[in-house]
């Protein structure tokens, strides 16, 4: 089964994506920030994962975003977790 990257989540900021991505390098997890673009203006900064690093990256992305206080405007799409 050849692995797909799926977006872990869309920050609006760039610095924010990039904080997370230096985060999930530490923990060796393999990652790329591309930009999200509408009608060529880019309105965001995705963070994507191979998915069969997804769980372990979502716990990374958890502590991060547990750090900052408000960081509901800062994420424009964030992961879908499943319900237990």
């Amino acid at each position: 089964m050849k692995d797909k990257l799926v977006n872990l989540v869309t920050y609006r900021y760039n610095h924010r994506a990039e904080i997370l991505k230096d985060k999930l390098e530490e923990e060796s997890i393999e990652c790329f920030v591309t930009n999200a673009s509408a009608f060529g203006q880019v309105i965001g900064f995705r963070v994507m994962v191979f998915e069969k690093d997804l769980e372990e990256a979502m716990k990374v992305y958890k502590h991060i975003q547990s750090l900052y206080e408000d960081h509901s405007t800062d994420v424009l799409e964030g992961p879908e977790e499943e319900e237990e």
